[in-house]
């Protein structure tokens, strides 16, 4: 019997998940599904909170396809970046996750990342996927800022 849709999203979730967590980042999940963003990932390197919406496809083994709306029989919605920073894609075709940044994906309603070289070995223009396999690091542009301390009482 194949999957749900529903069935699906849950397990791109969870393979995005086992992903960043493997990368050493931290993983939360928000309550209800009021939000436009699956999951909130805490950056490694800051702390800094990152909004993921996440997608599941099947690739046909050349090109990951990656959706920047979300359909339903009621709605159709486009994510923008002030609402996701990253959009994550669970490719079921070769088991691999894709993280492509809103600054990417912003005004499209798609896009193509590359698995294999195009047939005529184009090249300029083409994302190819295997660089979109992890969260790039953060540039910081000064020292970190320690965070600030919720409580003036702090043990010794």
């Amino acid at each position: 019997m194949p999957a749900k849709t529903t069935q699906k999203g849950e397990v791109g979730e969870a393979m995005v998940i086992a992903d960043l967590i493997r990368q050493g980042h931290d993983v939360a999940i928000p309550f209800g599904h009021n939000q436009p963003f699956d999951l909130i990932v805490v950056r490694k390197e800051d702390g800094r909170l990152e909004r993921v919406q996440v997608k599941y496809t099947t690739s046909d083994g050349r090109v990951v396809k990656v959706k920047v709306e979300s359909t339903s029989a009621w709605v159709r919605h486009k994510y923008t970046p002030e609402e996701v920073d990253w959009m994550a894609v669970y490719d079921a075709t070769t088991d691999r996750c894709f993280y492509v940044h809103s600054s990417v994906w912003a005004g499209h309603v798609g896009l193509s990342l590359r698995l294999k070289p195009t047939a005529n070995g184009q090249a300029k223009l083409v994302r190819f996927a295997d660089g979109f396999t992890q969260l790039p690091g953060v540039r910081v542009s000064g020292p970190l800022q320690e965070p600030a301390l919720l409580f003036d009482n702090q043990p010794e």
